[in-house]
């Protein structure tokens, strides 16, 4: 089809013929700038740390991240699971979850490791229960003397839609309110 056009070339390209250099020396030489620099060691990398803070985007990079995991690990810092509390050197931990459609709602009370008190405790525990439009659904108490040990109170309920267990935690008169979701 093109048979008879001819193809244009450049004059200056016909007259030179490429030139290839194998030795590593002629290569360098006949390199641009940047690269001969590389070789000759005038231009190191920037390594390990000094990468992070030595140019102005890399450090804008470091301190965005140093300032996210900050903030993220005050924040873990200050708000603390809402299932568990320290209530008069007692430690209380709320859970509730799911199964065949009844919920089961436990609170463990322990005593605190770092505790120099040894005698008995009267605990109380109001539950809630609070379904899917934030009313409260359900409602039951529960009391018992905490001698030592562990201590468990437990209670049950058929699921209405519950998606959130709360308790009003008493014990000797201070008191605390702890809050689960339900484990499905």
């Amino acid at each position: 089809m093109f048979e008879d056009v001819k193809e244009i070339v450049d004059p200056q390209r016909e007259k030179n013929e490429y030139h290839f250099f194998y030795n590593r020396d002629e290569r360098i030489k006949n390199a641009p700038q940047i690269v001969q620099d590389y070789y000759a060691g005038k231009m190191k990398p920037l390594r390990g740390f000094q990468a992070l803070y030595k140019k102005k985007s890399n450090l804008y990079v470091l301190l965005a991240l140093v300032f996210f995991v900050g903030a993220a690990w005050i924040y873990t810092g200050f708000n603390r699971f809402r299932n568990y509390a320290k209530i008069n050197e007692l430690d209380c931990q709320l859970t509730a979850f799911c199964y065949a459609d009844e919920i089961y709602a436990s609170c463990k009370f322990s005593r605190n490791p770092k505790s120099k008190k040894t005698d008995t405790a009267e605990v109380k525990i109001n539950y809630q229960a609070i379904n899917a439009d934030m009313q409260v659904a359900w409602e039951s108490s529960d009391f018992a003397d905490f001698s030592g040990g562990e201590l468990f109170l437990r209670t049950k309920l058929t699921d209405y839609d519950i998606i959130r267990i709360d308790a009003l935690v008493s014990v000797d008169g201070e008191e605390k309110e702890l809050s689960t979701p339900v484990k499905r």
